[in-house]
């Protein structure tokens, strides 16, 4: 077969004629193979792949192991689903370990087509290895992120606790309502569900990779911020627009159903509360929409006390 050189990269070509289809030009990369068709009738080419990598059974078995926390923590992997995030990922240059990808993907994508990590797969591949219900095609593995030092984190003027927060939908827009009003550090306990679960990064969309959590014991934790006045949402407390926000301040918000522990609520220096304007019966906001709603009155207050 012999070699061909288009745009600074070696491909093998071999070229055929066929009476009822037309010229066929294959060509072989390191990843994949493709067939150009010239067909007789029209002079526009047709592309398409005609090498397909089956997945081992062991390979789809760690690939699927990696939705679980014990996995993911023993391969120090986790997956990353889908076009958009996928794209946003490949966008800011972040390093990744594979991408298991379907030919519409690999089609839309040309300049990864030579890449040793990219493997094509098919569709039926794709969704046993997924954990969406409508794979989207395309699935990432990455490496987890190394262990960092808080010492640096002390001097953040805002800094997220979060105490127990189980809901991995939560805890993902938690993260892109950090990500949004300006909070770039979270806190959280061990009780708080792993920011790697595919359902906390699908909700928290390119947000996972601009965040920083920390897990650990969060009485240990806050103690090393002792210049930061400790609030926590609770519905006991001084209403949020009757408040003076001041920073440093380090919000903590508590489990959905349980709130914050007794333990961690006897380092809390104030309490805040979202007051409610209806006279329905609702007695309380979701954990996640009440952190929106408390982040942007923080950063409001203090912005206007700076203008």
């Amino acid at each position: 077969m012999p070699v061909c050189t288009t745009l600074s990269k070696t491909y093998n070509a071999s070229k055929t004629y066929d009476k009822n289809m037309g010229i066929l030009l294959k060509i072989q990369t390191n990843t994949l193979s493709w067939v150009i068709i010239f067909p007789v009738d029209c002079p526009s080419p047709i592309f398409f792949f005609d090498l397909w990598r089956m997945l081992s059974k062991n390979k789809i078995k760690f690939l699927r192991g990696l939705q679980r926390k014990k996995e993911r923590k023993i391969s120090n992997f986790y997956i990353v689903e889908g076009l958009k995030l996928v794209a946003e990922i490949l966008s800011t240059g972040h390093d990744w370990q594979e991408i298991y990808a379907t030919e519409s993907w690999c089609r839309a994508n040309p300049l990864f087509v030579d890449d040793k990590r990219l493997v094509l797969i098919n569709e039926k591949d794709l969704a046993q290895i997924s954990s969406l219900s409508s794979p989207n095609e395309v699935l990432m593995v990455l490496k987890r992120d190394a262990v960092k030092d808080l010492s640096f984190i002390v001097s953040e003027p805002l800094v997220l606790a979060l105490d127990g927060i189980s809901d991995p939908g939560n805890l993902g827009t938690i993260i892109r309502m950090a990500d949004w009003f300006g909070v770039r550090h979270i806190l959280c306990s061990n009780e708080t569900v792993d920011k790697y679960n595919p359902k906390v990064i699908q909700s928290a969309m390119g947000s996972i990779q601009r965040v920083q959590l920390y897990y650990g014991n969060l009485i240990e934790i806050l103690t090393k911020f002792e210049s930061h006045t400790i609030i926590a949402c609770d519905l006991s407390g001084t209403s949020i627009y009757e408040y003076h926000f001041k920073k440093p301040l380090v919000l903590v918000v508590g489990n959905e159903s349980h709130g914050i522990s007794d333990i961690l609520s006897a380092m809390v220096q104030q309490n805040i509360t979202i007051p409610s304007f209806s006279s329905s019966p609702i007695d309380s906001l979701n954990v996640s929409v009440a952190t929106g709603i408390v982040l942007s009155t923080i950063q409001g207050h203090t912005k206007l006390k700076n203008l």
